[in-house]
């Protein structure tokens, strides 16, 4: 018998497809790797046949695997930080949020789903903002907002999201040129965003504000 709750199932729902996305991102690192080492070794035969080897081939493909392992170090980084993002707080205890460093978060773990769109995804304004809601709600709810604006857009759109602190809390923007962007419908969002006081509307030129309390 399943006697998780819909919140805590949405939250697994959630971890698992970001965990997913990371794991195939660490798997285009790997095989890049993987075929630079190729590469080296080819080399090592042909070296041991006698046969002279370009010195700039060879640096290329080292200075490869040293560039992929600097990418899968900031991915692992980031994967990292958003597991202790789901580390909730003990009860009673006072919990602050950073929203800056949280938005920047999210921006790079959902930039791979703005590539397999052929869009692109990037951060605009960023002022400095709290709140007492957990990091990992904050994501999931930027994870519905982002992904609702990438439904639509096409090839090409770029989406920016920006961030505005206000005295009762936050609001991010996400704007896209020439676009409107709608609010999700969905009720896994509309159920989130009650739960964190959150509202979520189009505005005049057409961007979508998203407000937190603080």
């Amino acid at each position: 018998m399943n006697n998780a709750s819909p919140d805590n199932r949405e939250g697994v729902r959630f971890f698992g497809t970001v965990s997913a996305s990371v794991s195939h991102e660490v798997k285009n690192v790997l095989a890049v790797v993987n075929e630079a080492a190729g590469l080296l070794e080819d080399f090592t035969v042909m070296a041991e046949r006698g046969m002279p080897i370009d010195p700039a081939r060879l640096k290329r493909a080292a200075q490869s695997i040293q560039g992929q392992v600097r990418r899968g170090d900031t991915i692992i980084k980031n994967m990292n930080a958003f597991a202790h993002s789901a580390d909730a707080p003990e009860a009673g205890e006072d919990h602050e949020t950073d929203l800056a460093e949280t938005l920047r978060l999210a921006v790079n773990l959902f930039t791979r789903m703005a590539d397999m769109r052929q869009v692109s995804l990037a951060l605009g304004e960023v002022t400095p903002a709290m709140s007492r809601a957990s990091g990992f709600d904050v994501i999931h709810l930027l994870h519905g907002v982002i992904g609702a604006a990438f439904a639509a857009m096409s090839a090409g759109d770029a989406l920016t999201v920006s961030l505005t602190g206000r005295d009762k809390g936050a609001t991010f923007t996400l704007s896209v040129p020439g676009r409107s962007v709608a609010p999700p419908g969905d009720a896994e969002f509309t159920a989130l965003a009650r739960r964190l006081g959150a509202s979520a509307e189009t505005d005049e030129n057409g961007a979508l504000a998203v407000t937190l309390a603080r």
